[in-house]
């Protein structure tokens, strides 16, 4: 027991919204203080001028309206911080405290978000278990906020391991109750995969609500090696992709023109093996990915008109070319400005495998309009809406997309934003990084 100076002692807010100030009770205590008969109030010391009071909310208030008291008994628990509002809570259900329906819902959530279960409720309410569960589901918001407060440790327990007995014991729940949490959390990050999101992305989603989601538990819960950029070469990245599982593959390979774009105040550097080589790794490349295609697939290829005549031949060795499809940039390229036309456009070429048909209620044509980017990325970048028009009109949501020439990323971000699931390959480190930072920014 200590004399504590009342001005001393602070009331914390969550403990000062437990239950209101009732006039006719702090009269009461001021005439027990006048006859000497009231009992002390529990607080806790932080320092020896500072107090949290616990319990006597009244009795404290009782004690500042005798002005001729400066002092009050005091009780000094040394509970954990954490422990502190479910004392006061239950220090009132002690003394008898009737709170109004609104004030024990209120404590009722507080009590939730500091994780209690339900039996653990029920002990400082002085009632049975049964009684604070039907108290919980009478009231929408407490169910939602029970529901809420449990998921995240449940799928984390979950997620460490624990079997799914322990966890249902461990909060208090039913078994039922855990399985359909786990259940929703598995649905969860499959559907975010399926719609073309990173397992990178999901984890780093997931640990910001909370949830201890590791590589190695992903891949055991979404076996697909999917939705990825790969830093390599093609000829050597492609062979390692499942057989017969891509349903489209969009590609922008070195066009072979010794291509290098001035457009910028710093040129980029010529594109690598943009000669007489980029026929032959193209060849090389289709060999390696045709393989990859389901028997029913489509086939995009961006070319000049500088090499179509070599172009074509190549792909029809492997593929049923079906059209050319002119990509009109809507404005013109630099140049020879007065000895020759402006370029406006470049060709795409489209093929198949099998007998795959095109999508949309509506036939496309193959004129394409779509203004062209300003190459900050890429020298050769591709706009992402031209791209998304070729992947609506060949694929399905959840269908996969192979660029194995990804550049900075235009053809994987327009699949992910079009929640298709998707694969990309670039060997240039620098593109590779671009195409990185594009997918986890959706720029």
């Amino acid at each position: 027991m200590k004399e504590i100076p009342i001005e001393y002692i602070k009331i914390p807010e969550d403990i000062d919204g437990i239950r209101k100030l009732h006039e006719e009770v702090v009269g009461r205590y001021m005439e027990k203080y006048e006859s000497g008969t009231s009992k002390p109030i529990l607080v806790k010391e932080i320092d020896r001028h500072n107090y949290i009071l616990i319990d006597g909310k009244h009795r404290l208030e009782a004690k500042k309206r005798l002005k001729k008291y400066r002092r009050i008994d005091c009780e000094i628990t040394d509970l954990d911080d954490r422990e502190l509002y479910a004392k006061a809570v239950e220090c009132n259900m002690e003394h008898g405290v009737r709170l109004s329906e609104n004030e024990e819902i209120d404590v009722l959530k507080n009590l939730i978000e500091e994780g209690r279960t339900q039996e653990q409720m029920a002990k400082i309410f002085h009632i049975s278990r049964s009684a604070i569960a039907m108290r919980i589901k009478r009231d929408p918001s407490l169910a939602k906020s029970q529901s809420d407060k449990i998921k995240l440790p449940t799928i984390n327990e979950l997620l460490l391991g624990k079997m799914g007995v322990e966890v249902a014991k461990l909060y208090d729940i039913s078994k039922g109750r855990v399985s359909q949490i786990w259940g929703n959390f598995v649905n969860e990050i499959t559907s975010d995969f399926n719609a073309g999101t990173t397992k990178e992305e999901i984890i780093t989603n997931q640990s910001n609500k909370g949830i201890n989601l590791t590589e190695e538990k992903i891949n055991e819960l979404i076996k697909e090696d999917l939705n990825k950029v790969i830093l390599g070469d093609c000829l050597t990245e492609v062979p390692n992709l499942k057989d017969d599982s891509i349903d489209c593959v969009i590609i922008d390979p070195p066009y072979g023109i010794e291509y290098q774009s001035n457009f910028k105040n710093e040129k980029y550097d010529r594109i690598e093996k943009d000669n007489s080589e980029a026929l032959d790794l193209l060849d090389k490349s289709i060999t390696a990915f045709k393989p990859k295609l389901k028997k029913d697939s489509h086939i995009y290829i961006f070319t000049s008109w500088k090499v179509f005549g070599k172009v074509k031949p190549i792909i029809e060795k492997h593929f049923t070319v079906k059209n050319c499809l002119i990509w009109n940039k809507t404005n013109w390229s630099m140049g020879d400005l007065k000895g020759n036309y402006a370029e406006k456009y470049e060709m795409i070429i489209f093929a198949i495998q099998g007998n795959r048909k095109l999508l949309g209620e509506k036939r496309p044509v193959n004129v394409l309009d779509c203004s062209h980017t300003d190459n900050s990325k890429h020298p050769t970048e591709k706009p992402v809406e031209l791209i998304k028009e070729l992947i609506e009109n060949s694929t399905k949501e959840n269908e996969i997309i192979l660029d194995c020439f990804a550049g900075s990323g235009s053809t994987l971000l327009a699949s992910k934003e079009l929640k298709r699931k998707w694969i990309g390959i670039e060997k240039d480190e620098e593109f590779y990084n671009i195409c990185k930072r594009r997918l986890i920014e959706n720029e």
